[in-house]
């Protein structure tokens, strides 16, 4: 089969019709040196939920690189005293002592999750009761302030757990290091600089500036699929309440480029985040700030596959950056309901890329 072949047979199962509960059909971008291909409009703004993580890792590297913090800091050393004593944890352990960036970022430091509790525990801010009522905005101190009550997960450095909350708590660190917001840091130093216009446009948007905003969104479903969730959780999209925002799958790109180009922090960072540490799923591992696939972990005869590195949405989206092939995948199938379709059709993008990449 020939490239054409086989990016047009992509192309028409990626748009085929999804059914009734989700009526839309997803948004896919592959780029690269030898690649090209486009399903959906890849200017059209969609929320890229946990891909975010990525970013919060990227001001995270630049801190580093001004030498504001280490890996190793203890969090006691960046937050204040009254943030950090009510975060629940293990028998013999001090949060603001035994806790670093680089647990946090690794998703090691013991700390639950204040979106996916314990089983047995709840939180207001879970992701079933966000999705119940999608048009409350929370801070990122309310979410934190959600964990006094959860157990801890483990002795910092022991285990592997995803947690919103360490993500949250480098929010924090990344505020009181520079002393300005996210969202206006965010957009600063990263939309900003890599042209991402469309991103940066939901930036601490207003009440009048979300109205115009979102007739251009991306429907999303956090629940139920006959609910589209967009304009009920709009105000929670404005980058700095935790929740991420929205991208385009053109503006994500923009962004890896400058990323994986160096330009944005020390390229050494860059490797440490996207150097598997943890697995979550059998293919999906976490690194120190990204994911990585391994495509044999989904199925052995997948073995040898690129590996590539990036970031995951809860919506069922992918940002993900093929160094090897210096090719981008961007993917949006709108739902958690999706996942497993989104990541079936990352995989045959993969073996177009392996074959001709």
């Amino acid at each position: 089969m020939s490239v054409d072949a086989a990016i047009r047979k992509s192309l028409e199962r990626i748009q085929r019709p999804v059914g009734r509960g989700f009526p839309v059909p997803p948004i896919a971008l592959v780029t690269g040196p030898r690649l090209e291909l486009v399903a959906g409009d890849p200017d059209q703004p969609f929320w890229i939920a946990s891909i975010d993580k990525v970013f919060i890792a990227t001001l995270i590297a630049q801190l580093f690189d001004d030498g504001h913090c280490h890996p190793d800091t203890p969090l006691g050393e960046l937050l204040p005293a009254d943030e950090v004593a009510p975060l629940p944890a293990a028998a013999g352990i001090d949060n603001a002592r035994d806790v670093t960036v680089q647990h946090l970022l690794s998703h090691t430091s013991g700390l639950p999750d204040v979106m996916l509790p314990p089983r047995g525990f709840t939180t207001e801010c879970s992701i079933d009761a966000v999705g119940a009522n999608p048009a409350r905005v929370w801070t990122v101190p309310e979410f934190l302030r959600q964990a006094d009550h959860l157990p801890p997960f483990a002795r910092p450095g022991e285990r592997f757990l995803y947690s919103d909350t360490a993500y949250l708590l480098l929010i924090r660190i990344i505020e009181e290091a520079r002393g300005g917001g996210f969202g206006e840091q965010l957009r600063d130093r990263i939309l900003d600089p890599c042209g991402m216009a469309d991103s940066a446009a939901w930036v601490d948007a207003g009440a009048e500036e979300i109205d115009d905003l979102v007739p251009r969104l991306a429907p999303f479903w956090l629940g139920d699929p006959g609910r589209d969730d967009r304009r009920a959780f709009a105000p929670s999209l404005t980058w700095g309440s935790g929740m991420g925002g929205p991208s385009t799958a053109n503006d994500l790109v923009r962004f890896q480029r400058e990323l994986h180009g160096g330009r944005l922090c020390d390229p050494a960072w860059i490797r440490l985040f996207g150097a598997p540490r943890s697995r979550f799923r059998p293919g999906i591992h976490y690194g120190t700030g990204m994911v990585a696939l391994r495509f044999g972990g989904f199925f052995p005869l997948l073995r040898g596959y690129p590996e590539p590195v990036g970031g995951l949405g809860y919506t069922a989206t992918h940002m993900f950056y093929y160094p090897e092939q210096q090719t981008h995948v961007v993917l949006n199938y709108h739902a958690h309901r999706r996942m497993q379709a989104s990541f079936q059709t990352h995989i045959r993008l993969a073996g177009i890329i392996n074959r001709y990449g």
